[in-house]
């Protein structure tokens, strides 16, 4: 089977996104598939580089025209609209790559759709946010959960995070590329709540998704012990440790506020990837470090006491939640989201009201005070995190696929890559 994954960012960008597709990437070459994967152009990488088999494509797109919009420069993210310079990009990879299956995440299937019937391949959607219907890609609004989208309370939304003119570009070319949803062959959201809250734009009538969680690579506690303990870890490993953005829907600040009355129990440690929407006080007893490699990453989870989840968004999924259970480590986490399918409340940790202060205080109290009780949720959620090991996972996925080409070749329908083709 010949599959192309489409992502805005790839590694050594770090998320959870990028990660989810490089580790599917890599197990579906671990069992004979050819893979590829388009992803955006970035500063100081190379257009092509083949990761452990898979063959990496890095496209140029118009979207770096815009440079001037974006509130990350490093990480210019692909529009809600078809993108001419990507699509050039994706007809060169297909016609090199051949693929039987195009597997895409948020908005580069736009670029991609126009190519769909030349192409002959099937196209996947896998929802890892809720970009499908939000130009925030959060779905929330005013502090919490979103209770549905509307023209201009998105703009109104939005224009919080992006500025009034973006929020109204993006906005804007989300609502006009709702149309391409229909050209999608099958939707897989990575919870629960991603489904249900999409749903409604895949089409009418809605299609539907199903739901595969993400994933953690097999050799995820290899990986944790390939480095050395972090110079900027604790001298001890009795701390807190929070893994995620600086947004305030991540609730850092609520952590922040929380651990006032907690810092004569244990340090806190708040590794920080990537950008954030909003500024932070970081008070005496708290060690914040910032884009660190992944592996320093699962080092800090194998030494840390319990891990944070205070998320006060509808967290997608939960991806730290699950790497920090697969080091045997309990977790204090907001019972919000994908969360509820991750974390089992009162055995693998314990699960907060979202943006309780004293709440997730007193949590992180109860834990820190009772060794035996975080062994015991260690144990448990080690097992646990056994669900959402790729090796299990991608056969589910691999399953999607097959099905889809069995389809294909019932209905014969498999055309040749010749001519423009496309839907335009």
């Amino acid at each position: 089977m010949r599959v192309l994954m489409l992502s805005d960012f790839y590694p050594p960008y770090i998320g959870g996104m990028e990660r989810h597709v490089q580790t599917l990437s890599r197990e579906l070459v671990r069992r004979g598939h050819h893979v590829a994967v388009a992803t955006l152009r970035s500063k100081g990488l190379p257009d092509f580089e083949e990761d452990e088999g898979v063959q990496v494509h890095r496209l140029g797109g118009w979207n770096q025209m815009l440079a001037a919009f974006y509130e990350n420069q490093e990480q210019q993210f692909h529009p809600p609209l078809p993108d001419p310079g990507v699509m050039a990009g994706l007809r060169r990879v297909v016609e090199q790559e051949r693929p039987d299956i195009v597997h895409a995440r948020r908005w580069m299937l736009y670029s991609f759709v126009g190519l769909k019937a030349w192409s002959g391949a099937k196209l996947v959607v896998t929802l890892h946010d809720y970009s499908l219907l939000c130009p925030t890609m959060t779905y929330f609004n005013g502090g919490q959960t979103c209770t549905g989208p509307g023209y201009m309370k998105c703009i109104r939304c939005a224009s919080s995070q992006y500025g009034r003119g973006k929020a109204a570009l993006l906005t804007s070319g989300l609502k006009l590329s709702g149309y391409l949803h229909r050209y999608v062959d099958k939707y897989i959201a990575i919870s629960s709540v991603v489904r249900d809250a999409s749903i409604m734009a895949t089409g009418r009538p809605p299609r539907p998704i199903e739901v595969v969680p993400t994933f953690i690579p097999d050799t995820t506690l290899e990986e944790a012990s390939s480095v050395e303990r972090p110079a900027f870890l604790p001298s001890t490993d009795n701390y807190i440790l929070f893994v995620g953005r600086q947004g305030r829907n991540k609730g850092l600040d609520v952590l922040l506020e929380a651990y006032a009355d907690l810092s004569n129990l244990a340090p806190l440690v708040a590794i920080i990837s990537d950008y954030g929407d909003t500024s932070i006080h970081v008070p005496a007893g708290v060690t914040v470090v910032r884009n660190i490699p992944h592996a320093q990453v699962m080092a800090g989870w194998m030494h840390c006491a319990v891990g944070v989840v205070p998320s006060i968004w509808s967290e997608p999924f939960g991806q730290v939640a699950v790497e920090a259970m697969a080091c045997g480590k309990p977790i204090v986490a907001s019972a919000i989201g994908g969360l509820l399918d991750v974390v089992a409340d009162g055995e693998s940790g314990l699960l907060v009201e979202p943006g309780n202060v004293t709440a997730v205080r007193e949590a992180l109290r109860l834990l820190l005070l009772d060794p035996a009780r975080r062994t015991q949720m260690g144990m448990i959620g080690r097992q646990r995190a056994r669900l959402f090991r790729v090796s299990a996972v991608a056969d589910r996925i691999e399953k999607i696929y097959v099905e889809l080409l069995e389809d294909s070749a019932k209905s014969g329908l498999k055309p040749p890559l010749a001519g423009a083709g496309g839907i335009w």
